[in-house]
């Protein structure tokens, strides 16, 4: 009797119970209380790598240089969380020039657990992020002129840095004439400088979109493009040719913001390629051809005066014209060059500068 008593007692259960509750607990505390911890420390470490790329980008702007730059991105990343250290060497795609670039950093550090070793949980974890930044010139797209210069051409300045040339009083003189054979010392076939900006990156030998028409034109000079322009990977991004004269609108486009500085896209015109991707050089070098896509380098900052055309603008520009019914001249006030592109998002001018973004 006393034996079958003893198996029928149910004492020890309540014991098993409590012990496994206890462990569920630790488990759920375990959940709650170490993913609370592991979750603001990697905020925390996040927000330490945004400061990282945004020192490391801003280093290359100013021409520190990769040493100055990974040392800064140090000095912000331990700031934020003073663990952080680099999980990988922070990488410069495009190099640590001050035209322009990229730059992704990889920071990381340790988080203890309170609960986690009680349930085998090992103790502390790893806690790791990446962020990517990019620099580039200042002011972003918002003040664009889909109307290309040409490196030491079109024009009475040297472009993109001809000597004598004072940003804020040396004035340029720019002219667009394809009237004849003669007239097209600049300019291929057919050809009047302007650009379809959202082309901007297409490969050489891909098709061009329609042409933009003169109200999205209008849209972008008075307007602004809405993206980045920037050249990546330089020396020159493709971007195809636009439609072409579009009458006096484009003129009264411009003339509608005289006195304001627009950027420019600078073409090199012996890169720009036909419709098959071959080259397309000016002057016949390459026989008859139609220029089908701009080798953009860089972006000239011009305050713009005034947009001359017919004997107004053979004068303006001293540029001899068969049909000066034809010539478009556009006075302007040099004021400055910027290689590597635009950045997007607009904001305030201040041309000759630079700005920063995180992109990822």
């Amino acid at each position: 009797m006393r034996v079958r008593d003893r198996l029928n007692e149910d004492s020890g259960v309540t014991a098993v119970i409590v012990a496994i509750l206890i462990l569920v607990i630790v488990g759920m505390l375990a959940l709650t209380v170490d993913g609370g911890l592991l979750w603001t420390k990697h905020r925390r470490v996040r927000a330490g790598n945004d400061a990282a790329a945004l020192a490391a980008a801003y280093s290359c702007a100013t021409g520190a240089g990769i040493g100055a730059a990974n040392a800064k991105a140090d000095e912000l990343a331990t700031a934020n969380v003073a663990d952080l250290s680099q999980v990988t060497p922070n990488a410069y795609p495009e190099g640590c020039e001050v035209d322009g670039g990229e730059v992704q950093v990889r920071y990381g550090g340790q988080q203890g657990l309170l609960f986690g070793p009680a349930v085998g949980v090992s103790s502390p974890k790893p806690v790791v992020a990446t962020s990517t930044a990019r620099w580039g010139g200042a002011a972003g797209a918002t003040n664009v002129a889909p109307l290309m210069l040409s490196i030491n051409r079109l024009s009475s300045c040297g472009i993109p840095d001809g000597p004598g040339l004072v940003i804020g009083t040396s004035r340029c003189f720019f002219w667009w004439d394809n009237g004849t054979a003669q007239d097209q010392t600049a300019l291929t076939n057919a050809e009047w400088g302007l650009m379809d900006l959202r082309t901007w990156g297409i490969d050489r030998y891909a098709s061009c979109l329609g042409n933009a028409s003169q109200q999205v034109v209008s849209g972008w000079i008075a307007n602004g493009f809405p993206g980045s322009l920037l050249i990546d990977p330089p020396p020159f991004e493709y971007v195809c040719r636009g439609s072409g004269f579009q009458g006096s609108a484009l003129n009264n486009d411009l003339n509608a913001r005289a006195g304001d500085i627009l950027w420019f896209p600078v073409n090199n015109p012996q890169e720009q390629v036909q419709s098959n991707g071959a080259l397309c050089r000016p002057e016949g070098v390459d026989g008859a051809c139609t220029v089908y896509k701009y080798a953009i380098v860089g972006f000239a900052a011009l305050q713009v005066v005034e947009v001359w055309t017919g004997n107004a603008a053979q004068d303006r520009c001293g540029h001899p014209a068969s049909n000066n019914g034809s010539l478009r001249c556009l006075e302007t006030v040099w004021m400055g060059y910027q290689p590597g592109g635009l950045l997007g998002g607009g904001g305030v001018q201040n041309f000759g500068l630079f700005a920063v973004a995180l992109t990822g």
